[in-house]
């Protein structure tokens, strides 16, 4: 069983939404242990966001880190100020107002990470980010080299880069500098997560309950309204590889090195014996795909 740690931005992308679903769907079949979920925005909404899906999915007890003391870039506060009709977290605190900033308060990200990691055995984590690399930067500047390599196996970070050169998309581009810090000083192997975009998934097929409401408004809330809303399904086969539930669907490339220009952005690759950077690669056509995520969420929402 897999322990795994969610970073996740949770705020203007209802794809997070639906890979925490799925991450308690896997857990409720005993496939993966979750640890705790570290929401990597500095601000007290995604935490408290994250919080109530916890709650609507039964797991009170899972600790929940908030990112207090990195901010954020100029140019993710700019993305978010574009995408404030489309912020889901506020929605799903106010179907569970016991998560609210004002009644619930997140521990500090790079604490959880630590407190977790030192009671965790040795080589059992695998941490998977789904959002900005702010927390993990942070926690490798706490000088945590020596606690991540003995306690964590593997490092998935979902990002649209595709070897052997490439921007990093969304993730890496909105802190530049924490993804030049993960990516180039992470002392063990990373999985390099660029599929989804052409594997569309919605919330619309989720039962008719509290875990289905969830899923529903944030997939609605970003669609403008629109009940069957499909969104590119990054962040699930992130969470789900980090798992080990694709099965065939995907596998990995061979190892090797990656250098990323915290200024210019380009990240490059070099298959390399000895290295520690892999990336996904697609196995199973994008139809094939969609289906397993949707019946994944379907599944999670019963």
């Amino acid at each position: 069983m897999e322990k795994l740690i969610i970073d996740t931005d949770f705020e203007t992308d209802c794809d997070d939404a639906g890979a925490l679903a799925i991450l308690h769907g896997l857990a409720d079949r005993g496939l993966v242990e979750p640890l705790g979920i570290v929401a990597s925005v500095n601000s007290c909404w995604p935490a408290a966001g994250v919080r109530a899906l916890n709650l609507a999915f039964g797991r009170p007890e899972l600790p929940v880190g908030c990112n207090f003391d990195c901010p954020d870039t100029f140019a993710y506060r700019l993305h978010r100020e574009n995408h404030i009709p489309q912020l889901y977290h506020w929605k799903l605190v106010q179907r569970r107002p016991e998560a609210s900033p004002g009644r619930f308060r997140p521990e500090e990200a790079v604490a959880l990470y630590r407190r977790l990691l030192e009671t965790a055995p040795d080589h059992s984590v695998t941490i998977c980010a789904i959002g900005l690399l702010s927390s993990l930067a942070a926690l490798l500047e706490s000088g945590a080299s020596e606690l991540i390599r003995r306690k964590v196996k593997l490092l998935v970070t979902m990002a649209e880069a595709m070897p052997p050169e490439s921007s990093g998309g969304f993730n890496w581009k909105m802190n530049r500098r924490a993804a030049g810090r993960v990516l180039n000083h992470w002392p063990g192997e990373i999985a390099v997560s660029p599929m989804g975009r052409k594997i569309l998934t919605g919330a619309f097929p989720c039962a008719d309950n509290e875990r289905g409401d969830f899923l529903r408004t944030a997939y609605s809330k970003m669609g403008g309204g629109d009940p069957k809303f499909l969104r590119p399904s990054w962040d699930h086969i992130a969470v789900l590889f980090a798992a080990g539930a694709l099965g065939e669907l995907a596998g990995v490339s061979r190892a090797g090195t990656l250098r990323y220009d915290s200024v210019a952005g380009p990240a490059r690759w070099r298959e390399e014996a000895g290295g520690n950077v892999r990336f996904l690669e697609q196995r199973a056509n994008d139809d094939r795909f969609a289906r397993f995520i949707q019946e994944w969420m379907a599944a999670s929402c019963r």
